[in-house]
Formats: C-alpha cells, sequence, structure tokens
C-alpha cells in the first residue's frame, strides 16, 4: 500500500546458474517454474523444517507487538498523542493524508479530473477552520471501512487501465479500532483522525465518540475471539441491526461478552456460538457497546495462533486467490495488507505499508543497498525462512519455502511478466490476486531483477 510499482518480470541469462526447477517450464496458467501441487499448504507445510515449532512464545510476540508503536516501529500509539491538540499539529497531519501516490486523472466515468474538482475536495477539509487549539476527541470504528486522503467518495484513477489502483483510497479500519478525532469536514459528512496507521478522513457514520477510558480500555481488553479465517460475519440478527452479519477480517479480535451460558443474544441462543462485545453508535453518534454472536463453525481461535511455519502457511493460503485490492478495497487487501492480516492473525502488528514493513524497528530486518552483489543477495535468500518477507520498491512477497534451491513466495500481485525460456520473449500474465510463484525470475521492472531490486529482507519470526 502507499507505493506504487508492481511490474513482475522475468529470468535473464544472468540466473542461468540458478537453480531453477526446468522440468517444470511455463505452466499452463502462464505462471514459470510452477505446478498445480503448489497451491496447497500442505505441500509447504511437508517442505518446511519443524513446522509446528513455535518460533516465538506468547511473551516474545507481545514484546514485538509493543515495539510496533514506538520509535520507528511503524504504527503510531494513539495514546502518547497531546490532549490538547494545535491547528499545526492537525494542519500538518491534514496535508500528510493528502499524500498519494496514485495520480488522479480520471474519474469513474473516465473524465478528465481538473484542478477545481480536486480543490472542491480540499476545499471541504476545510483547514481553514482548524481553531488554534482544541480537545482531542475519540472513538472507535463501528464496521469495516475506508480511510481516505481527502473527504470524499469520489473515486479517481490515475488510468482507465489502472481502476484496480485508486487514488484517495488510504487504506482501511476494521471494527472496533480506535482513533484520535481531530477535526471535520465542511460538510459534517467526514471525520478527520489519526490512527494507528497515520492520519485519513473516514465517514461520520462509522465512528463512535466516546471517551478516552472507554475506547482504550475496550482495545486493551484480552482477545475473546480472533478472526483466523479470511473473513467471517457475525450472525445474522434483526434485533441487532448494527452487529449484524458485521465483516470481520483476519486478524480482528473482539472481546467476550458477559453472557450466562445458554443466555439468549439478540433473539438468539448463545450456546452454539461465541458471544462477543463490539462497538455500537447511537444515533448522537455516542459510543455504546452491544453484544453479538460468532458461530462455533466459523473461522476464529480463542487467541491469537501460535507462531509456527505451519500456522503461516495456513494463513497465508486462507488468501490464495482473492482479488487484489488497494487499501483493502474491493473487501480484499494488497500487497502488504495480506502479510499484515497473516501476522495479526498471530499477533504480530506490522506497519500498513510495503516500504515500512522493510525497515520496522518491531522486527529483525537485513537491508540492503547497491553495495551488495546479486550473488550476497542470492546467498541471503539461500537461508530466507518460511515467513520472512521480501521487499522491493512498492512491493512485499512472503517467503513459503524453497524448491530445489530455489525460493518460492506468496504474493497479492497483478502481473507475472518473465522470459518465456523457449522463446526467450517478454511473457506477461495477468494475476491480479493472491498468487504463488518462484521468486528468482521475478523483475521489479523491465531491467531490474526482483533479486537485485530487494532492500529488505524481513526476519519477522525471528526474536
Amino acid at each position: 500500500m502507499r507505493i506504487l510499482s508492481l511490474a513482475v518480470v522475468g529470468t535473464t541469462a544472468s540466473l542461468a546458474a540458478c537453480a531453477t526447477p526446468s522440468a517444470l517450464g511455463v505452466s499452463p496458467s502462464g505462471v514459470p517454474a510452477f505446478s498445480e501441487d503448489m497451491l496447497s499448504p500442505e505441500y509447504w507445510i511437508r517442505r518446511a523444517p519443524s513446522p509446528d515449532e513455535v518460533l516465538l512464545d506468547a511473551d516474545q510476540v507481545a514484546a514485538k507487538r509493543m515495539r510496533a508503536f514506538g520509535p520507528e516501529g511503524g504504527l503510531v500509539d494513539l495514546k502518547r498523542i497531546p490532549t490538547t491538540l494545535t491547528r499545526a499539529q492537525v494542519a500538518g497531519w491534514v496535508q500528510d493524508a493528502r499524500q498519494t501516490p496514485i495520480k488522479a486523472a480520471i474519474d469513474e466515468q473516465g473524465r478528465p479530473v481538473t484542478e477545481a474538482m480536486l480543490e472542491a475536495l480540499r476545499q471541504n477539509a476545510a483547514t481553514e477552520h482548524i481553531p488554534e487549539a482544541s480537545t482531542a476527541r475519540y472513538g472507535l470504528s463501528v464496521r469495516r471501512t475506508p480511510l481516505r486522503s481527502l473527504p470524499s467518495d469520489q473515486r479517481f484513477f490515475a488510468a482507465e487501465d489502472l481502476r484496480d489502483y485508486e487514488s484517495l483510497q488510504a487504506g482501511i479500519l476494521f471494527p472496533g479500532e480506535p482513533v484520535v478525532i481531530a477535526h471535520h469536514s465542511a460538510d459534517q459528512q467526514w471525520l478527520f483522525v489519526q490512527t494507528t496507521q497515520g492520519p485519513a478522513w473516514v465517514r461520520r457514520g462509522d465512528v463512535a465518540e466516546g471517551t478516552a477510558e472507554a475506547v482504550f480500555s475496550y482495545v486493551a481488553k484480552a482477545p475473546g475471539r480472533v478472526v483466523t479465517g479470511d473473513q467471517v460475519r457475525t450472525v445474522f440478527t434483526p434485533e441487532a441491526p448494527r452487529v449484524s452479519e458485521l465483516e470481520l477480517d483476519m486478524g480482528v479480535t473482539l472481546p467476550r461478552a458477559d453472557v450466562a451460558p445458554g443466555e439468549p443474544v439478540n433473539g438468539a441462543s448463545s450456546y452454539a456460538s461465541w458471544p462477543v462485545l463490539l462497538p455500537v453508535r447511537e444515533q448522537d453518534g455516542t459510543l455504546a457497546f452491544q453484544s453479538a454472536l460468532l458461530r462455533r463453525t466459523a473461522d476464529t481461535a480463542p487467541g491469537y495462533l501460535p507462531m509456527t511455519r505451519a500456522n503461516i502457511l495456513r494463513q497465508a493460503f486462507k488468501f490464495l486467490g482473492e482479488r487484489y485490492g488497494w487499501g483493502h478495497q474491493f473487501n480484499a487487501r494488497d500487497c502488504s495488507g495480506l502479510t499484515s492480516d497473516v501476522y495479526r492473525s498471530l499477533g504480530l502488528f506490522l506497519p500498513p505499508n510495503s516500504g515500512m514493513q522493510g525497515k520496522s524497528e518491531a522486527m529483525k530486518h537485513r537491508l540492503f543497498t547497491a553495495q551488495d552483489s546479486h550473488a550476497d543477495r542470492l546467498r541471503a535468500l539461500e537461508q530466507a525462512q518460511v515467513g520472512d518477507l521480501v521487499v522491493v520498491p512498492g512491493h512485499v512477497l512472503m517467503i513459503i519455502g524453497h524448491v530445489d534451491g530455489q525460493p518460492y513466495v506468496i504474493q497479492d500481485v497483478p502481473f507475472a511478466v518473465f522470459k518465456d525460456p523457449a522463446t526467450q520473449q517478454l511473457r506477461k500474465t495477468k494475476l491480479n490476486q493472491v498468487s504463488v510463484t518462484p521468486l528468482l525470475p521475478l523483475h521489479a521492472d523491465d531491467t531490474t531483477l526482483y533479486v537485485d531490486a530487494m532492500t529488505s529482507l524481513v526476519h519477522v519470526t525471528q526474536p
């Protein structure tokens, strides 16, 4: 998320000496060095060393989680934000939120985006009405809702053939995420908030405002259930529409509701479900809490999953084939959304964009510069472990194992472009989904291998 550089290109003569399973060739799907059995997590689990070994215990995971909110960790500790906000501070956040890597060139109808159109949105931000000083307010998101770089639902794109990347999309809030409310739009329909991911605009109706104590005490509650499926929903209930069929993505944690065994919740018995507590928004915008049910058959767990290679693989493969979703658009996720959601279900919090994932002080990483040779980089990849992250400018991939010495990855990616071994011509395969591919044949652009563009190899599971 946030940086766009997603060409995936292929093998060159310089890799002739690398271990490439040439017997696999190019699959009918247009992916090089690939076979159908690689689409099963069990294939990789069988190849993984000690797949059920616990790599980080609960205390180590908790310590890494805390470091993610520390200096250079990549996430914002909202509790450290001063209770009094200055005009300069909020105006700076608004300016930061406007930064987008995707040019706003056309709108949904394909019409050119004019400066007047963008200026109207900037005027709705009402920065001239930010007071010299204001008291910070607090809230919780009540549903899965997009974060926006400007206060608008209008959709803009860089080009007609780039509609998978929307200019104003700045991320996502999941149900129960905290925010600091700093400002509101001129039309009163949007709140400007500071989130753990950074500043953005969010629809007013998707945030419930409460005291700092109410907000942060909810976030601090021990998980009653952790969503371990790609996405689950609360039980349908006409009696409580605010918590009915609520979408919950992988890694969302919900505290347990205080419900006696068998006690009905919203018109249904709780004996075959898990009662959980969710924030809701009252008519006046204030925060309240309501019990809801998760079916026992839904893909959830009583706490974060143990940090094992098998769990990393199983969690990542639950997204296999999901459409690419820039900034969690399309009810999906992008490259860094994939990696962060997988690790969130195991208790680790990763920054929301690939660049920050590559240098977050919450994790150990091997940084690469122009001084690192191709051979140096290959040696590092030979030692890469299941779950390590490969970061190149604008993209992040997850190591899932090795075949004949060649590292393979799972990634959320638009294209696979490679040099066809039969014709030696570049061949471009549109993937636009969570995919399994080899790593060594891939390029960051038409001339540079991913291996040589690699800026960081992130050892997520090392203490």
